[in-house]
Order: C-alpha cells, then structure tokens, then sequence
C-alpha cells in the first residue's frame, strides 16, 4: 500500500491531503489566507489524523503550477524540505491535470485574470495534449466542455494522481515550480 502526502498551495485554498494505511486524511484553509503561514499546521493536522509522521510515506508530492506563483513557492519548497528532511522521492502534479483527472475529454481551465487562462486539453483517456496560456474566449470556443471549476474533491484527486505516479515512480528529483507565463514583476521589468 502506498503511503503520500500531498501539498497544493496553487489556489486560494491550501489543500493538504494524504493516505497511510488505506486511510485518507485532508486540511483546506478555508480560502484565501497566506499560505506561508498555514501549510505546516495542516500538514501537521493530516498527519496527525492519520496517526503517521513524515518518515512513515513513501512520497511527497506537489502542485508545481500553474496558479498562484507565490503559492506555488510556498507547496514546492514545503515538499523539497520533507524530502530533504526523510530522503523519501517528490512527485509533481500539475493543477489541470487534478481539476481534469477522471473527467475524460476537456479543457480544464484557471483564471489567469485580464479574460486569459491557464489551459490544458486532455483527450478520452485523460492523457494531457497541450498546456499554454491563453485567452479564455478560445478556450470556450475549442468544441469540448471546460472545466473551471476546483472539484469537491480535489484532495482525493490529488491524492489518487500521486499514488500513480509513486506506483508508476514516476518520481521528480528536480522538483520546480510550473509557469505558463512570467510573473507580473518580469512582466514590468521586461515592458510587457
């Protein structure tokens, strides 16, 4: 049975989420806090509902983007220190690949502001095909159903989608955070 924790601090909400043992265990935030302030109270919230401690997984895992880039700062550089800390192997999820996970063919779909978004297409199987920024009138206009929306259970989507890729070892030693675009402060620099 495969024991991983999971950090995803790409969205207003911070989701910690994990399984040990055949038990699932989740801590949201409760929406748009400060990261940086909340993700070792949860991750210590999971861990203790699931009676485990860090040297007990077999992974971690983390959304590397896209989203939030200063969210995304704060979930990676939380899993590199747990990997660094237990010498356990680190996963990344994408944040469309969790939104579309089990969904079939889509685009999934997260406001990037100014009407673009950060979009991927996924065929039937749930393959991803292509991830770029984009504007959200061509995302609309592609002829497949959009998903916008964070699932319900994201936690358990994430959770499933890094059990995979731990069975699959499917492992990610560099561990970097994932942009579509330049932040806004290389955007200024740069005269964009």
């Amino acid at each position: 049975m495969t024991n991983v924790l999971t950090v995803d601090c790409s969205a207003d909400e911070l989701i910690i989420c994990a399984v040990f043992g055949g038990a699932y265990a989740e801590s949201r935030s409760g929406g748009a806090q400060r990261h940086n302030g909340a993700v070792l109270g949860c991750v210590d919230k999971v861990m203790t509902a699931l009676g485990a401690k860090p040297s007990d997984f077999d992974a971690f895992a983390a959304v590397v983007g896209p989203g939030s880039f200063t969210g995304i700062r704060i979930g990676v550089a939380t899993i590199k220190a747990l990997c660094l800390a237990t010498g356990k192997p680190s996963v990344a999820i994408d944040a469309l690949e969790a939104i579309a996970y089990g969904e079939g063919e889509c685009i999934a779909a997260i406001d990037a502001r100014n009407g673009n978004c950060y979009a991927a297409r996924f065929d039937k199987e749930g393959n991803m095909l292509e991830e770029k920024l984009m504007p959200r009138a061509q995302a609309d206009a592609a002829g497949v159903a959009v998903i916008d929306v964070r699932p319900d259970d994201i936690g358990k989507r994430l959770t499933a989608i890094a059990v995979e890729k731990v069975e699959a070892k499917r492992f990610d030693a560099a561990l970097e955070p994932k942009y579509l675009r330049k932040s806004q402060a290389e955007r200024m620099k740069d005269g964009d």
